[in-house]
Protein backbone atom coordinates (compact mmCIF):
# COMPACT_ATOMS: atom_id res chain seq x y z
CA UNK A 1 0.00 0.00 0.00
CA UNK A 2 1.38 3.44 -0.96
CA UNK A 3 1.70 6.32 1.49
CA UNK A 4 -1.17 8.07 -0.26
CA UNK A 5 -3.44 5.02 -0.15
CA UNK A 6 -2.65 4.70 3.54
CA UNK A 7 -3.43 8.41 4.02
CA UNK A 8 -6.82 8.05 2.34
CA UNK A 9 -7.57 4.96 4.43
CA UNK A 10 -9.80 3.46 1.76
CA UNK A 11 -12.00 6.52 1.27
CA UNK A 12 -13.06 7.21 -2.28
CA UNK A 13 -15.14 10.31 -1.50
CA UNK A 14 -13.56 13.43 -0.02
CA UNK A 15 -15.53 16.54 0.92
CA UNK A 16 -13.49 19.71 0.36
CA UNK A 17 -14.58 22.36 2.83
CA UNK A 18 -14.78 25.84 1.28
CA UNK A 19 -11.98 28.38 1.35
CA UNK A 20 -12.70 30.97 4.00
CA UNK A 21 -14.02 28.31 6.33
CA UNK A 22 -17.47 27.73 7.79
CA UNK A 23 -18.75 29.75 10.72
CA UNK A 24 -20.46 26.83 12.48
CA UNK A 25 -17.90 24.26 11.35
CA UNK A 26 -18.21 21.97 14.38
CA UNK A 27 -21.96 21.52 13.90
CA UNK A 28 -21.53 21.16 10.12
CA UNK A 29 -18.81 18.57 10.73
CA UNK A 30 -21.15 16.58 12.93
CA UNK A 31 -23.76 16.54 10.15
CA UNK A 32 -21.19 15.32 7.61
CA UNK A 33 -19.95 12.60 9.94
CA UNK A 34 -23.50 11.49 10.73
CA UNK A 35 -24.17 11.16 6.99
CA UNK A 36 -21.09 8.95 6.58
CA UNK A 37 -18.97 11.64 4.87
CA UNK A 38 -15.81 10.90 6.83
CA UNK A 39 -13.01 12.15 4.60
CA UNK A 40 -12.47 15.92 4.44
CA UNK A 41 -10.03 18.34 2.85
CA UNK A 42 -9.60 21.28 5.22
CA UNK A 43 -9.05 24.72 3.61
CA UNK A 44 -5.43 25.83 3.77
CA UNK A 45 -6.46 29.35 4.74
CA UNK A 46 -7.93 27.98 7.96
CA UNK A 47 -4.93 26.01 9.22
CA UNK A 48 -5.29 27.73 12.59
CA UNK A 49 -8.49 25.68 13.12
CA UNK A 50 -6.99 22.38 11.96
CA UNK A 51 -5.62 21.19 15.34
CA UNK A 52 -9.03 21.71 16.95
CA UNK A 53 -10.78 19.95 14.07
CA UNK A 54 -8.46 16.97 14.43
CA UNK A 55 -8.97 16.92 18.19
CA UNK A 56 -12.76 16.84 17.78
CA UNK A 57 -13.14 14.65 14.69
CA UNK A 58 -9.81 12.88 14.23
CA UNK A 59 -11.04 9.54 15.58
CA UNK A 60 -14.01 9.48 13.17
CA UNK A 61 -12.86 11.46 10.14
CA UNK A 62 -9.83 11.34 7.85
CA UNK A 63 -8.76 14.98 7.53
CA UNK A 64 -6.33 16.37 4.99
CA UNK A 65 -5.80 19.87 3.62
CA UNK A 66 -6.55 21.53 0.26
CA UNK A 67 -4.51 24.48 -0.89
CA UNK A 68 -1.58 25.83 -2.87
CA UNK A 69 1.87 24.27 -2.68
CA UNK A 70 3.54 25.70 0.44
CA UNK A 71 6.12 23.66 2.32
CA UNK A 72 5.84 25.67 5.53
CA UNK A 73 2.07 25.20 5.67
CA UNK A 74 2.45 21.52 4.80
CA UNK A 75 4.90 21.06 7.66
CA UNK A 76 2.48 22.75 10.06
CA UNK A 77 -0.39 20.59 8.84
CA UNK A 78 1.71 17.45 9.16
CA UNK A 79 2.70 18.37 12.71
CA UNK A 80 -0.96 18.93 13.57
CA UNK A 81 -1.81 15.44 12.28
CA UNK A 82 -3.27 16.02 8.80
CA UNK A 83 -3.34 12.89 6.64
CA UNK A 84 -2.76 14.34 3.15
CA UNK A 85 -2.61 17.53 1.06
CA UNK A 86 -4.44 18.35 -2.18
CA UNK A 87 -2.60 20.81 -4.45
CA UNK A 88 -4.86 22.26 -7.18
CA UNK A 89 -1.99 22.91 -9.61
CA UNK A 90 1.26 21.39 -10.83
CA UNK A 91 4.25 21.23 -8.47
CA UNK A 92 7.98 21.39 -9.21
CA UNK A 93 9.41 18.16 -10.63
CA UNK A 94 10.97 16.02 -7.93
CA UNK A 95 9.39 18.08 -5.15
CA UNK A 96 9.22 16.39 -1.76
CA UNK A 97 6.73 17.21 0.97
CA UNK A 98 6.14 16.27 4.62
CA UNK A 99 2.69 14.89 3.71
CA UNK A 100 1.41 12.54 1.00
CA UNK A 101 -0.02 14.85 -1.66
CA UNK A 102 -1.82 14.95 -4.98
CA UNK A 103 -1.03 17.60 -7.60
CA UNK A 104 -3.51 19.04 -10.09
CA UNK A 105 -3.92 19.15 -13.86
CA UNK A 106 -6.83 19.40 -16.30
CA UNK A 107 -6.11 18.59 -19.94
CA UNK A 108 -4.92 15.16 -21.09
CA UNK A 109 -1.44 16.56 -21.81
CA UNK A 110 -1.23 18.14 -18.35
CA UNK A 111 -2.51 14.99 -16.66
CA UNK A 112 0.04 12.75 -18.40
CA UNK A 113 2.82 15.23 -17.63
CA UNK A 114 1.88 15.33 -13.95
CA UNK A 115 1.75 11.55 -13.77
CA UNK A 116 5.13 11.14 -15.46
CA UNK A 117 6.67 13.65 -13.06
CA UNK A 118 5.55 11.80 -9.92
CA UNK A 119 4.13 8.35 -10.84
CA UNK A 120 1.21 9.12 -8.54
CA UNK A 121 -2.53 9.71 -8.99
CA UNK A 122 -3.34 13.11 -10.50
CA UNK A 123 -6.02 15.54 -9.37
CA UNK A 124 -8.24 16.67 -12.25
CA UNK A 125 -9.06 20.29 -11.36
CA UNK A 126 -11.65 21.69 -11.90
CA UNK A 127 -13.23 18.41 -12.98
CA UNK A 128 -16.58 20.06 -13.72
CA UNK A 129 -15.10 22.64 -16.12
CA UNK A 130 -15.36 20.49 -19.25
CA UNK A 131 -18.75 18.92 -18.58
CA UNK A 132 -19.90 15.56 -17.28
CA UNK A 133 -18.80 13.68 -20.40
CA UNK A 134 -15.18 14.42 -19.47
CA UNK A 135 -15.51 11.67 -16.87
CA UNK A 136 -15.71 9.14 -19.70
CA UNK A 137 -13.47 10.92 -22.19
CA UNK A 138 -10.38 11.61 -20.09
CA UNK A 139 -9.67 8.04 -18.91
CA UNK A 140 -9.71 6.85 -22.53
CA UNK A 141 -7.14 9.51 -23.46
CA UNK A 142 -4.81 8.79 -20.52
CA UNK A 143 -4.84 4.98 -20.13
CA UNK A 144 -2.94 3.72 -17.14
CA UNK A 145 -3.08 7.04 -15.29
CA UNK A 146 -4.95 7.11 -11.96
CA UNK A 147 -7.05 10.25 -11.60
CA UNK A 148 -8.92 11.94 -8.76
CA UNK A 149 -11.46 14.50 -10.04
CA UNK A 150 -12.02 17.58 -7.87
CA UNK A 151 -14.81 20.07 -8.44
CA UNK A 152 -18.47 20.93 -8.05
CA UNK A 153 -19.55 17.34 -8.56
CA UNK A 154 -23.08 16.13 -7.98
CA UNK A 155 -23.80 12.55 -6.99
CA UNK A 156 -24.32 11.32 -10.57
CA UNK A 157 -21.03 12.92 -11.66
CA UNK A 158 -19.19 11.18 -8.84
CA UNK A 159 -20.66 7.90 -10.03
CA UNK A 160 -19.57 8.60 -13.61
CA UNK A 161 -15.97 9.28 -12.57
CA UNK A 162 -15.78 6.25 -10.27
CA UNK A 163 -17.37 4.01 -12.90
CA UNK A 164 -14.74 5.24 -15.37
CA UNK A 165 -11.97 4.17 -13.00
CA UNK A 166 -11.21 7.21 -10.84
CA UNK A 167 -9.34 6.37 -7.65
CA UNK A 168 -11.48 8.81 -5.63
CA UNK A 169 -13.52 11.99 -6.04
CA UNK A 170 -13.27 15.35 -4.25
CA UNK A 171 -16.59 17.19 -3.88
CA UNK A 172 -16.25 20.98 -3.60
CA UNK A 173 -18.94 23.59 -2.76
CA UNK A 174 -21.88 21.25 -3.29
CA UNK A 175 -22.66 19.93 0.18
CA UNK A 176 -20.92 22.66 2.17
CA UNK A 177 -20.96 25.93 0.24
CA UNK A 178 -18.81 29.08 0.46
CA UNK A 179 -20.28 31.42 3.03
CA UNK A 180 -20.47 34.52 0.86
CA UNK A 181 -23.69 35.52 2.62
CA UNK A 182 -25.39 34.58 5.91
CA UNK A 183 -27.39 31.37 6.21
CA UNK A 184 -25.70 29.59 3.30
CA UNK A 185 -25.12 26.45 5.36
CA UNK A 186 -28.02 25.96 7.79
CA UNK A 187 -27.65 22.51 9.31
CA UNK A 188 -30.91 21.16 7.92
CA UNK A 189 -29.86 22.25 4.43
CA UNK A 190 -26.40 20.71 4.76
CA UNK A 191 -28.06 17.48 5.87
CA UNK A 192 -30.45 17.63 2.90
CA UNK A 193 -27.59 18.18 0.45
CA UNK A 194 -25.65 15.30 1.95
CA UNK A 195 -28.70 13.05 1.85
CA UNK A 196 -29.26 13.99 -1.80
CA UNK A 197 -26.21 11.93 -2.65
CA UNK A 198 -28.25 8.89 -1.66
CA UNK A 199 -26.69 5.79 -0.16
CA UNK A 200 -23.22 7.23 0.34
CA UNK A 201 -21.80 4.02 1.71
CA UNK A 202 -22.79 2.34 -1.55
CA UNK A 203 -20.97 5.02 -3.52
CA UNK A 204 -17.93 4.70 -1.25
CA UNK A 205 -17.61 1.01 -2.05
CA UNK A 206 -18.19 1.11 -5.81
CA UNK A 207 -14.48 0.84 -6.57
CA UNK A 208 -13.85 -1.69 -3.78
CA UNK A 209 -16.56 -3.93 -5.23
CA UNK A 210 -15.18 -3.56 -8.75
CA UNK A 211 -18.19 -1.68 -10.11
CA UNK A 212 -17.17 0.04 -13.32
CA UNK A 213 -13.58 -1.19 -13.02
Amino acid sequence: MSALEDALAGHTVIVALPAGGVADWVAVGEVLADEGLTAWAWPADRLDQLPEALAIFGRRVRIGVAGAWNLDDMAAASEAGAAFWLVPHAVPAGAEAPLPFLAGALTPTEVVGAYQARSAPVLVVPADALGSSYARTLPVLVPGVDVVPWGRLERYQCEMWLDAGAVAVVVQDVIVRPEISPDVNPLEEVARRAASFGNWRQLETRRADGVGA
